[in-house]
């Protein structure tokens, strides 16, 4: 399969008609194999409109999906990024290609290990990947520029908002799984306990996961 020409046909028929124009996102998209962040039984597919299953009950979103995420969060080069739940570890790479730093949060240790291991291979050595809780294992008192979270939440956790640094972008996906449609958001710190909210899609995607004891913010993990 030609990978690179799979990967220049999906940002011109997927990416761009999906109203993804900004030129550094589809500079990262280009740059970024996507099929080194897939199981090789799926590597096939790293270029097709489709959810692609990953270890420990994790999903890679749609290609499309992944890059209006990345849209909206509005990186910029001195940028410090945080994505919740690694999955591939896609999103992280190409986050990385456009900002200074990023950290990239998950549960699952063996999750954190292949997107590492991906991103090596690629040569992105500006990725920190966290083995935690969403909340009280995020690294120190950082605050970020942009926040990414990568799968829905039934809420918005009220300390990733704080999580962000003045005009900070928060981007998340907000509904229940047996809802049909959920949004994505911008949330957008402009005071020291102000935020401006903007719906920017309707989509559908996989529930972040739970703890079995989950029961408030302070002990959501994904």
């Amino acid at each position: 399969m030609n990978f690179e020409q799979a990967r220049a046909n999906m940002i011109e028929q997927q990416i761009r008609p999906w109203d993804v124009l900004d030129q550094r996102v589809l500079n990262a998209l280009a740059a970024v194999p996507r099929e080194n962040f897939l199981p090789e039984e799926h590597d096939g597919l790293a270029y097709s409109d489709t959810r692609i299953p990953l270890k420990n009950e994790r999903f890679s979103l749609n290609p499309n999906i992944e890059a209006r995420l990345l849209q909206a969060a509005v990186l910029e080069k001195d940028d410090r990024v945080l994505i919740i739940g690694s999955g591939s570890g896609y999103i992280a790479a190409c986050a990385a290609k456009m900002c200074k730093h990023v950290e990239s949060i998950d549960t699952s240790d063996q999750t954190n290990k292949m997107a590492q291991e991906s991103a090596t291979n690629c040569g992105i050595d500006n990725i920190r990947f966290i083995t935690g809780d969403l909340i009280s294992d995020l690294p120190d008192k950082t605050s970020y520029d942009a926040i990414i979270v990568n799968g829905s939440l039934e809420h918005v956790p009220e300390r990733l908002k704080k999580r962000l640094t003045n005009m900070g972008r928060l981007i998340v996906t907000v509904g229940t799984e047996s809802a049909p449609i959920m949004e994505t958001f911008v949330i957008r710190r402009i005071g020291d306990a102000d935020w401006l909210e903007q719906s920017i899609f309707d989509t559908h995607i996989p529930a972040l996961i739970k703890s079995t004891s989950a029961s408030s913010d302070d002990t959501f993990v994904f």
